[in-house]
């Protein structure tokens, strides 16, 4: 009888661990990230549940660079890397939708300021809406023109976030 219940304890105080962890795990939101390549910085970002991404990006390339497309999307063409879906100026199959603070082409970016993006995130060709909470995970890529130089489309974000409230 000591036997039984020294080990039925034992599995008792195991599984209120086991119990334990999953809830931390399960209640513990992720903490939003984001990398960029030398040149580049996220300041900030967030997705709203319509969507939109807010990128706040920061250059610091030596020279002032001016904006021909953006995009967003979870995944890049299998041949190329440019994004899958929600093409804006980056390659020949654009999808866009107008985004509340993403201006029109021809945006200037001086090397050590910033620039707020709001643009539409894609996933599996549509639009990514989400539940507040939910996470997802994307790349964001700029199509810009440097003087002297020409065009040149790059990956400017990777990040990881959870969909925030209502849009922007």
């Amino acid at each position: 009888m000591d036997f039984i219940s020294s080990y039925g304890l034992a599995i008792v105080i195991i599984v209120s661990a086991l119990l334990v962890v999953y809830k931390i795990a399960l209640y513990n939101p992720i903490s939003p990230f984001c990398s960029s390549p030398p040149g580049f910085s996220c300041d900030f970002i967030s997705l709203n549940t319509s969507g939109i991404l807010t990128l706040k990006v920061s250059q610091a390339t030596g020279t002032q660079i001016t904006i021909n497309g953006v995009a967003c999307a979870d995944q890049a063409a299998q041949n190329s890397d440019a994004p899958l879906y929600g093409n804006v100026n980056i390659n020949g199959n654009t999808a866009y939708y107008y985004a509340k603070k993403y201006y029109p082409p021809g945006n200037s970016i001086y090397s050590g300021s910033s620039y707020i993006l709001d643009l539409y995130c894609y996933k599996s060709g549509a639009i990514a809406a989400g539940r507040v909470g939910s996470k997802f995970s994307g790349y964001v890529w700029l199509n810009y023109s440097v003087p002297d130089y020409g065009n040149q489309v790059e990956r400017i974000a990777t990040f990881q976030t959870v969909y925030t409230g209502g849009p922007v």
